[in-house]
């Protein structure tokens, strides 16, 4: 009876396509416990709900806390020019910020301007040339906010999942020596967000246009699917012979990484080794590989084993997670001393 009673939270990232969730153990003992990982449908919220009553059964009603990443489609991200004793000017970072959102006024997002570097906070003393500007609309961050209320969660922190993917990865980089620079692509419905990591930090190359649902519709095509639903399922569960057909399926996607990896690199003299890919749910992790094989860079997937006890984190089942896991575990590596570029 004088035991104290162990103290849990919980994991959770939001993507374009799935929920990823892990228990937490108590937030004041070192190396922080995460347990228990799920990868649930992002249409599938009863099961969330689900496995969140059956993890926590002992909640009795309350709210469990949270640390939690999200990826709304509205967010801007974006690195350019920046002349930092415009910071200043209050009304600056609301006006570039609606410039690259095509929008009036971008008043009710919040926005800041990042070292790309190293993710921190710009200021007027600052001696970069480059920012990266980031904004979020509030109204998002509460659509978000509800859907977790209505699962009985209460975040302790809402970053922006962009942000802390490229935090870890940056910060992995530097631990092992890793000697390739990297593409990182979140790939999403409609469209895939590309990211570049470079010598002198972060680029940001538009957009691509295709995502995941060019992939399924290519995969109509090539099993002669009556729908999108039916390819899905084929995707998901891959026959060798489907999976050397890996390549056209990603066809329309490898066509614009190809030429914006190599804008990049002819721009910079810098060479892009490595492809880091973001978002997409485990079962469909093969499709990743054969994007990095049909652009000719290396499939890039970090050593668990090394990067969690770096960051304070002790993941038992580590040996099992997909690398898409380094996103929502890098959510609470901020917990340890020495973050780089995991905060917006």
């Amino acid at each position: 009876m004088f035991k104290r009673r162990e103290r849990h939270s919980v994991l959770i990232n939001l993507t374009d396509h799935c929920v990823q969730l892990a228990r937490l153990g108590r937030l004041d003992i070192r190396p922080l416990a995460v347990d228990t990982f799920a990868e649930v449908s992002i249409e599938d919220t009863a099961s969330v709900a689900r496995w969140l009553d059956f993890t926590f059964s002992d909640r009795a009603g309350k709210f469990i806390s949270a640390y939690c990443g999200f990826h709304p489609a509205e967010r801007i991200f974006q690195r350019d020019s920046i002349n930092v004793r415009r910071l200043s000017d209050r009304d600056f970072l609301y006006n570039v910020i609606a410039e690259h959102a095509k929008i009036i006024s971008a008043k009710a997002w919040h926005v800041t301007a990042l070292n790309p570097a190293d993710g921190m906070p710009l200021s007027t003393d600052s001696s970069t040339r480059a920012a990266l500007f980031l904004g979020v609309p509030w109204s998002a961050t509460r659509a978000t906010q509800v859907t977790f209320r209505d699962w009985g969660v209460r975040p302790r922190r809402l970053e922006l999942g962009s942000t802390v993917l490229l935090g870890a990865l940056t910060r992995y980089l530097s631990l092992t020596g890793y000697n390739h620079l990297i593409a990182v692509c979140e790939i999403t419905r409609n469209q895939t967000h590309l990211y570049l990591i470079g010598k002198d930090g972060v680029h940001t190359p538009p957009p691509l246009p295709h995502g995941l649902l060019s992939i399924e519709e290519a995969a109509m095509k090539e099993l002669s699917a009556p729908d999108a639903e039916s390819a899905r399922k084929s995707l998901e569960q891959p026959t060798e012979e489907l999976k050397s057909h890996g390549r056209r399926l990603i066809r329309m996607l490898s066509r614009h990484l190809r030429p914006a990896v190599d804008y990049f690199e002819m721009q910079t003299g810098q060479r892009i080794g490595a492809l880091f890919c973001a978002h997409l749910p485990e079962r469909l992790a093969w499709l990743e590989e054969a994007l990095a094989a049909s652009v000719d860079l290396e499939y890039f997937s970090p050593e668990f084993a090394k990067w969690l006890p770096a960051v304070g984190i002790d993941a038992p089942g580590h040996a099992m997670l997909g690398p898409s896991w380094i996103q929502p575990l890098a959510l609470v590596a901020q917990l340890a001393p020495g973050p780089v570029l995991e905060t917006a």
